[in-house]
């Protein structure tokens, strides 16, 4: 909301950009009359122009002063565009004139030297919002031409504004009597300041909120590698031997034989069937009895806990090293199968599990 810029000329009046009316032509000009009729809330003239005349103008101005000076040039570069309402009966097309101070020419004790931009709008007897760019207006020839400018030379002072006129166009009806309301009169822009200090604002917020998150995701992701190496430790083959002696040899043997060749990167289900010599299925069986699990997943439990182990116990410890000490030639597939167990990579996990959280 700070960002737009809005300022009232009238009916209400911005205290910085205070003005007097002015009209042209102030007498009769043959035919060729302006006269207001209202200036409270809105604004409302009559003019005639005389088609006797070659190019007759009337024009009511709103022109920039101050306590001191009846003119006053008016830095208007922050603001984009002029808007306001209109009516005119009946149907026609109008000029605002924007007049602004021009080094080389313009004499502050006459008028008609100030440069003069204008853009043609049509209204009609019904209200309409006219909105005009600022800095799309154009310098007419005649004034050019006047002045000795290039036609080309269409450049203006917006940091030099004088003042804004509503001005009959050469498509106004002639010796036809006209009438304009006008109100609701403003200045539009943008101040770009506060759109930075939003947008640096906002990012700084999201940068907060997304170290929260991550603080927050880590902190969670330690708890559930905690519980997870908790729930991992007993189905250690050499632990789990030691606190419940097996009673089956069978079962006994297979357990005894997965703690010890757990590490043989050639192990598989038909290489500890011809050890044990116990056929596949019944190993599958003894283990899923036993541990609720098959021989390729009790597999990589036995791999990726003792991995776990090691990473936590040893601070030096090196991820590739790990890998191939207990059983996977493949790194890659070894991170893959680490993360898929524990939730982050095995570098993430001696950070997150220290030997500190493993004693």
């Amino acid at each position: 909301m700070k960002s737009k810029l809005n300022a009232s000329l009238f009916p209400g009046r911005d205290a910085d950009l205070l003005w007097a009316a002015a009209t042209e032509p102030p007498s009769p000009i043959g035919k060729t009359q302006l006269s207001v009729k209202n200036d409270v809330g809105t604004v409302e003239y009559d003019f005639f122009l005389d088609s006797e005349q070659l190019f007759p103008y009337a024009h009511y101005t709103l022109a920039f002063i101050d306590a001191v000076q009846p003119h006053r040039q008016v830095d208007l570069t922050k603001y984009s565009s002029i808007s306001f309402k209109v009516q005119c009966d009946p149907k026609n097309v109008l000029l605002l004139v924007l007049f602004s101070f021009d080094d080389k020419v313009t004499d502050l004790a006459n008028a008609s030297s100030r440069r003069v931009s204008s853009m043609a709008f049509t209204c009609d007897t019904n209200w309409s919002t006219v909105t005009i760019d600022l800095d799309e207006l154009d310098t007419p020839h005649w004034w050019l031409g006047r002045y000795g400018y290039d036609f080309s030379d269409t450049g203006y002072r917006l940091d030099k504004t004088m003042g804004f006129a509503w001005v009959n166009s050469l498509q106004s009806p002639l010796n036809t009597p006209s009438h304009v309301k006008l109100t609701d009169v403003k200045l539009l822009g943008n101040e770009p300041r506060y759109i930075y200090v939003s947008a640096g604002l906002s990012f700084g917020l999201w940068i907060v909120l997304c170290v929260w998150l991550f603080r927050r995701y880590v902190s969670v992701l330690t708890i559930d590698i905690r519980e997870k190496v908790k729930q991992d430790q007993p189905l250690m083959a050499y632990k789990k031997l030691s606190i419940e002696p097996q009673k089956d040899k069978e079962k006994s043997a297979v357990l005894r034989y997965m703690a010890t060749e757990y590490a043989n990167p050639e192990l598989s289900l038909e290489m500890a069937a011809a050890a044990l010599g116990v056929n596949r299925t019944k190993i599958n069986d003894i283990l899923k009895e036993e541990l609720g699990l098959t021989f390729s997943t009790y597999l990589n439990k036995l791999r990726l806990t003792e991995a776990a182990r090691l990473l936590s116990e040893n601070e030096e410890a090196n991820v590739s090293e790990i890998a191939y000490s207990v059983g996977y030639n493949n790194v890659s597939y070894f991170n893959k199968l680490f993360k898929t167990e524990y939730g982050c990579v095995p570098k993430t996990f001696k950070v997150l599990y220290p030997v500190k959280d493993s004693e």
